[in-house]
């Protein structure tokens, strides 16, 4: 091997033991509150979380996007390794929580995207409304709709609705403390996001799930109004780019990890 190689090896060998995960706590309201550092650069990406699930939900998206810039994942209160927080969990106090992480990381005042699945979307929005200066981007990957209960219900039947309200009452007995305290203030999410429109600049890119099972016509009716509402919302900023997918569940990032993989790239292309 010449010179140039070793230099090459040694450079690549040197990248691989930099580039590590930093798993650490960071103390925020007096609570402990489990993150993830991997890699760096600018902007920085943030990974948010849906209701009940840990920053494990983004780890292969993650470990491939460190390789590129900056990131950061971190469980939700009273979520995975965090502590139970007493406030409820509405998306004034995850917000404002979220902002005290990225003082403690030292990047609030960084260029950050924002990737957000589920009710992680909506925090990312509400981020957005809240904090607007440093957000260069948004990837909401089957996010909630403030609208798709109402509109869901419009196009049920009776006994869909009886059905799908004694599923959630058993269920919601069964979940830990502090999913369900997520749960609890999921209509408080939609009552704020109503109050203010929508409308930035910025590049969004939204990845929705449209697989159904065929013989369940209350899931195919979920769907459709799910992606009217996602149109609609486009109306709003016209400039999204909407990805769609039948292979994946509502856990795209984790059935196809490669579509939020490539949609992050992309923005990051464009954002640089």
């Amino acid at each position: 091997m010449n010179n140039i190689g070793y230099m090459l090896l040694g450079l690549i060998l040197f990248c691989s033991c930099t580039n590590k995960p930093n798993y650490h706590y960071v103390e925020i309201q007096n609570r402990q509150q489990y993150v993830l550092t991997w890699g760096e650069g600018e902007p920085v990406v943030v990974f948010l979380c849906g209701g009940g699930s840990d920053l494990k939900d983004f780890e292969e998206v993650q470990k491939n996007i460190s390789q590129t810039t900056k990131t950061i994942s971190y469980d939700k209160f009273g979520i995975g390794k965090s502590e139970l927080i007493g406030s409820p969990r509405t998306l004034e106090n995850v917000s404002s929580e979220l902002k005290d992480l990225l003082k403690k990381e030292g990047v609030v005042d960084t260029p950050i995207i924002l990737v957000g699945h589920s009710m992680g979307g909506s925090v990312a929005r509400y981020y957005l409304h809240r904090y607007p200066t440093n957000i260069v981007g948004l990837i909401l990957i089957d996010p909630g709709s403030e609208f798709i209960n109402e509109e869901h219900r419009k196009v049920q039947t009776e006994e869909e609705i009886r059905i799908e309200d004694s599923i959630f009452a058993a269920q919601i007995k069964l979940i830990p403390k502090g999913f369900r305290m997520e749960v609890d203030a999921y209509h408080l999410h939609d009552s704020i996001l109503r109050t203010f429109p929508f409308k930035t600049e910025i590049p969004i890119t939204l990845l929705e799930s449209n697989q159904v099972d065929k013989n369940d016509s209350n899931q195919i009716k979920l769907i459709q109004v799910q992606k009217r509402l996602y149109r609609d919302f486009r109306e709003q900023v016209p400039q999204m780019k909407i990805i769609s997918t039948e292979k994946s569940g509502h856990f795209i990032q984790l059935d196809e990890p490669h579509l939020v993989i490539d949609a992050i790239k992309e923005m990051l292309v464009t954002i640089k």
